[in-house]
């Protein structure tokens, strides 16, 4: 005897949302969820999809970033020479007016009375006076300022030039950066080191401040001021000072232009790689 069964179902096929949960297959869709195109190539990292686009967008804000940066470095490269030349100005205009005053009445004799009523034949300056300290100042004042001279005419012209005047300045600029830093901390320590130098005051500093100057000030009343050329030298020596911090300014910024030079490089270098990249997928 036949048995029996029951009738084979007429085949069906799937649609999603059926409503039946014991199938484990589901419906499968290709969705473009990020808008793939040829022009779009990217590259995947973790769960999500960087494009040409948005890194072209990334390049763009760090060049514009860099780019200000760039611009206030620029300005406090111009702020630091324009210090820097005005603070070479003030050391040497003082030290050198006292130089060319000493050269011009050295020669000149007069009759002083001394303390003890003896008559004394002599100039206004001290016996063996010892000029080199001052002509060592003037010398490092001079040759300051016309390096940083010249690279302010420079800027005037415009930035390029400045830059190629700035790199044969740089010959002395990292001998008056690091040079300026040195050999103005080291002439204005030397200069000041020799006014009084062993208790004699025959240096020109020295002696335009000293006790034996003022009193032969009325005798030489129409050669010199001791007090003005006193204070005039006194001067140039803070001026001289204030030059070292200056130069430290400078070192400061040429570390960050250094720095942000690196960081440009870097990232150019990522980015080419990063174009590389997408041009192989």
């Amino acid at each position: 005897m036949a048995s029996l069964s029951a009738p084979e179902a007429p085949y069906q096929p799937f649609r999603p949302g059926s409503g039946s949960s014991s199938t484990p297959l589901k419906a499968m869709t290709l969705v473009d969820a990020h808008g793939y195109s040829p022009s779009h190539a990217g590259h995947f990292e973790g769960d999500r999809v960087y494009d040409n686009n948005e890194f072209q967008f990334q390049y763009e804000q760090v060049s514009r970033d860099d780019a200000i940066l760039k611009h206030r470095i620029r300005i406090l490269k111009v702020t630091s020479r324009t210090i820097a030349t005005l603070l070479s100005i003030g050391s040497l205009i003082p030290v050198a007016l006292t130089l060319h005053k000493f050269l011009s009445t050295q020669n000149t004799f007069k009759d002083v009375k001394t303390a003890s009523g003896s008559t004394v034949h002599r100039t206004a300056w001290a016996f063996g006076t010892r000029a080199w300290p001052t002509f060592m100042y003037v010398a490092v004042a001079a040759v300051s300022v016309t390096l940083n001279a010249v690279v302010m005419i420079s800027y005037l012209r415009g930035i390029r030039n400045a830059n190629r005047a700035a790199k044969v300045a740089s010959v002395f600029s990292w001998i008056v950066i690091l040079g300026n830093l040195g050999v103005w901390i080291a002439a204005a320590a030397i200069y000041r080191q020799q006014k009084d130098f062993k208790g004699k005051s025959n240096d020109l500093w020295g002696w335009t401040c000293s006790a034996g100057a003022q009193e032969i000030q009325k005798v030489f009343k129409d050669q010199i001021n001791f007090n003005q050329y006193c204070t005039t030298q006194s001067i140039s020596w803070y001026f001289g000072l204030a030059q070292g911090g200056a130069a430290i300014l400078s070192v400061i910024i040429y570390i960050m232009a250094i720095q942000r030079l690196r960081s440009k490089k870097q990232m150019t270098k990522g980015y080419n790689a990063s174009v590389r990249s997408y041009e192989r997928i």
